[in-house]
């Protein structure tokens, strides 16, 4: 009997899996923004709940973020996607030069590699969230075709 509904949780899991990765390869970025907006209902849904609970300050706190992450969620995660371009530049600036003086033209090519994956995260951020929505959405599918086999992809 245990082993039965074992079988059929994995078969739930690798199934959940395969359509996580559909949604992902099919609306790419764009998952960011139903994220944003499934959290800010959650943050408003418990703020409703604390004020019906006589708890008035930590409900209006948590419906205030529930409506910034609603209408505010991109804006944040813009910032955070040019900074983290303009880090990832830096680093990649630091370790070419380090490269060029030990002569390694392969660290110098991932480097450079890494350089340009940081101005594109400056940008053109939204460019490369598709890419990477894409690429985690057929990770996804991959684990879940092998679910269905009884294999886990590891990156062990």
């Amino acid at each position: 009997m245990a082993k039965a509904k074992k079988s059929t949780n994995n078969l739930l899991n690798a199934v959940l899996y395969i359509a996580i990765g559909v949604l992902f390869c099919i609306f790419k970025a764009s998952v960011l923004n139903w994220l944003m907006t499934v959290v800010g209902i959650f943050f408003i849904v418990e703020g409703i709940l604390s004020i019906i609970n006589k708890d008035v300050t930590s409900g209006v706190v948590a419906i205030v973020i529930g409506v910034v992450l609603i209408l505010g969620g991109w804006l944040f995660i813009q910032v955070v996607l040019i900074v983290f371009g303009i880090l990832v530049v830096i680093k990649g600036i630091l370790d070419l030069i380090e490269a060029i003086h030990v002569k390694n033209i392969a660290l110098i090519v991932v480097d450079a590699i890494t350089i340009v994956i940081g101005v594109l995260l400056i940008i053109s951020h939204w460019v490369l969230l598709d890419w990477f929505f894409i690429v985690l959405g057929v990770v996804f599918i991959v684990n879940g075709v092998l679910a269905l086999f009884g294999k886990k992809l590891s990156f062990r």
